[in-house]
């Protein structure tokens, strides 16, 4: 894990590398929680962004070493993908889980299982992360992993739409079944703490 921590301090920025073990810290007590390995949602967490400030341009050479087609139009979600393409080649990491994790943990995936989504959920919620609502969010993960990542794509949403930025269809798809799974009597006690009539 050394290595791999090592790594991602040489690769990243400051700010980036903070964030980082943000997550770390964060997705490991969800993995405590609910009860998932903790060794592979560590690794899954200290990797998700080690490539993400590299340029489009290396981006596209990388993903090309492993011919990973890439939409033209969305840079900012490529490091994920591209990450979990070369764990392999990269750090010699052969776990389908911690790919999952890495590769949805920015725009989510309908199907994607508890490690992807507690790294999807760590991501938005580290404790680096002070934007509004954020302790909503903090709550909705301490009570149920679904309604977590539900909330989650809620907020992603909302502020792509603020924005008026594209939304990946994964991430609508992921939302609307997340939401479907999450119990009413869970939904309303959410709800009723987060004071919403």
């Amino acid at each position: 894990m050394d290595r791999f921590l090592e790594l991602a301090k040489a690769s990243l920025s400051s700010r980036r590398f903070h964030h980082v073990l943000g997550v770390v810290e964060t997705a490991k007590a969800l993995a405590a929680r609910y009860r998932l390995s903790e060794e592979q949602t560590e690794i899954a967490a200290v990797l998700h962004d080690i490539y993400r400030e590299k340029s489009s341009t290396e981006l596209k050479k990388m993903a090309g070493e492993v011919s990973l087609i890439l939409p033209d139009d969305d840079p900012p979600t490529w490091h994920g993908p591209i990450t979990a393409a070369r764990l392999v080649m990269d750090f010699g990491i052969d776990d389908q889980a911690i790919g999952e994790a890495i590769r949805f943990h920015t725009i989510g995936h309908p199907e994607m299982g508890p490690l992807a989504k507690i790294i999807y959920v760590a991501d938005a919620i580290e404790p680096g992360r002070n934007f509004f609502g954020v302790d909503h969010l903090r709550r909705a993960a301490e009570m149920d992993l679904n309604l977590a990542v539900a909330v989650v794509a809620d907020a992603s949403l909302a502020y792509l739409i603020e924005k008026q930025l594209k939304m990946a269809l994964s991430t609508v798809e992921l939302r609307n079944k997340m939401w479907r799974l999450v119990d009413g009597n869970l939904r309303k006690d959410y709800n009723q703490g987060n004071k919403i009539n």
